[in-house]
């Protein structure tokens, strides 16, 4: 994303935007599906399927699903599709994850020899914001 100015005296602005980090333990990992906005919707009810036949080996009693931003509305269907089609009990927690977005900070003449310049070389900020999300668990 790039940010544009207004007049010629401001620089422009770049926006990368970086993954949450996600810690896990190794029972967390066989028991937690991540949800994106592009992950097909009969694949997540297949995995989260695949998931619950497998999560007493793990020792837990349900399948966390998490999705985040515009994701949630994807995550919250596929945990009605469990409850109503499949009779499962569902737990809704909602969540704020922060995330933290690199700002790279371009004067108008890097903008026309963009190609000279290497991201390394360019000056970069780090800015903390909050992302909604939610978890779904799933009992067995």
């Amino acid at each position: 994303m790039v940010l544009k100015s207004n007049t010629n005296n401001h620089p422009c602005k770049r926006v990368k935007k970086h993954p949450s980090l996600k810690t896990l333990t190794h029972k967390q990992i066989h028991t937690t599906i991540f949800v994106k906005s592009t992950t097909p919707y009969v694949s997540a009810l297949k995995r989260i399927n695949k998931f619950l036949d497998g999560v007493h080996k793990h020792g837990s009693s349900y399948v966390a699903v998490l999705g985040m931003g515009k994701a949630v509305e994807k995550t919250l269907a596929l945990g009605c599709h469990f409850q109503d089609n499949k009779n499962k009990r569902i737990e809704v927690f909602t969540k704020t994850i922060e995330v933290l977005d690199e700002v790279v900070i371009q004067d108008h003449v890097d903008i026309e020899t963009e190609n000279d310049v290497e991201d390394d070389d360019k000056e970069t900020q780090l800015k903390k914001r909050t992302v909604s999300g939610v978890e779904l668990r799933i009992y067995v």
